[in-house]
């Protein structure tokens, strides 16, 4: 199939080019940066850089910044889209930005698909865009009562109602991806947000006692975490396989909770890290008790709090679709082990030792 990917160059989306071309489809992906197609190219190996066609365009412009000539060689040889681009922020000052690109970039693309004529267009969202729900279910969330937690998760929620209004041009997916951690195998992950917010803070506190130890009180630093409760973290390899399956599995109109069928508790995800990362000065504190953090501690807890209704919350998914499609491809639900969570852990500490050696 001709497969047109937004978000191609993305943590995420780089592992769905790379496994649509495994399947030996042709992939067209639009870009904004050619230092970033070169990366993914790079991923590659000579016959599936054939398979590879990038397109330098930009999702805010109403005609995706294609030139009409090309619009027209577009025309109705692209068989399905992923829209996999969103810009990412939990910051209120973004709102406007978020908007423009979450929202009104999908509304350009949907405009492009159906001038393309395609046959299916899977919108990867986000499965938080239930607000501040504790219940998710596979359906569309309303509006006007939903609670949103940020303005990320308002964005994707008006662009999932969106995606659903051209159910009557072309078969329209929406798949909501939990929080997307690395590859399940290797560990490797291009990213810094998330829980590797987390790794990022214990890996600098790591450093600071190891260069100043006479400066540091020798006592556990506390880090506020909902101790007790769960958070749906999903490897990206499972994804992008759920992603590729929907592209001939994937029923019209069906939302897909991609998130894990038996999330770890906090304190366990905590645990490996302090482990994968040799770090065991830390202690865990919950959010009621954040009265006994030292001024200090506050401050370096301050990056995390942005992360606090997803790291202070359990949330039940419901996923009947997700193991449909699952069923359909002959893959079993996902077992995230305390080795798995380990090597993940690994392979952001191995990369980040990469990086600063060079």
């Amino acid at each position: 199939m001709n497969v047109f990917v937004t978000g191609g160059t993305g943590f995420l989306g780089m592992d769905l080019v790379h496994k649509l071309v495994k399947e030996d489809h042709n992939v067209y992906v639009l870009v904004r940066s050619h230092k970033k197609a070169a990366l993914l190219k790079n991923r590659l190996n000579s016959q599936e850089q054939k398979q590879l066609h990038v397109l330098e365009g930009d999702l805010s412009d109403e005609t995706l910044g294609l030139s009409k000539t090309k619009l027209k060689q577009l025309s109705g040889t692209i068989d399905a889209i992923y829209h996999s681009a969103a810009y990412l922020s939990f910051n209120e000052k973004d709102r406007d930005q978020l908007l423009k690109v979450n929202f009104e970039g999908t509304q350009n693309l949907l405009n492009f698909a159906k001038q393309m004529q395609i046959s299916k267009f899977i919108h990867v969202s986000t499965a938080y865009t239930l607000g501040e729900r504790t219940e998710g279910f596979e359906k569309l969330y309303p509006i006007d009562s939903t609670q949103f937690v940020n303005a990320y998760e308002e964005s994707k929620c008006y662009a999932e109602h969106e995606v659903m209004s051209y159910k009557e041009h072309f078969d329209v997916v929406i798949m909501r991806p939990a929080i997307i951690i690395g590859d399940s195998e290797t560990g490797e992950a291009d990213t810094t947000f998330g829980m590797y917010g987390v790794m990022r803070m214990v890996e600098l506190l790591k450093k600071r006692m190891s260069r100043y130890p006479d400066k540091v009180d020798h006592h556990d630093v506390k880090i506020l975490v909902g101790i007790n409760e769960t958070t749906h973290i999903v490897p990206v390899d499972y994804i992008t396989t759920l992603l590729v399956a929907g592209l001939k599995f994937a029923q019209t109109t069906k939302v897909y909770n991609l998130v894990n069928p038996a999330p770890p508790a906090n304190d366990l995800i905590m645990d490996t890290i302090k482990d994968g990362m040799d770090f065991q000065a830390i202690e865990l504190v919950p959010y009621e008790k954040e009265n006994t953090l030292s001024l200090e501690e506050q401050k370096l807890n301050d990056p995390l709090r942005v992360f606090k209704p997803y790291l202070n919350r359990t949330i039940c998914f419901h996923d009947d679709n997700t193991k449909e499609l699952l069923k359909n491809i002959g893959q079993p639900l996902l077992k995230m082990d305390r080795a798995m969570l380990l090597r993940i852990v690994k392979g952001f500490r191995d990369r980040r030792k990469t990086y600063v050696n060079v």
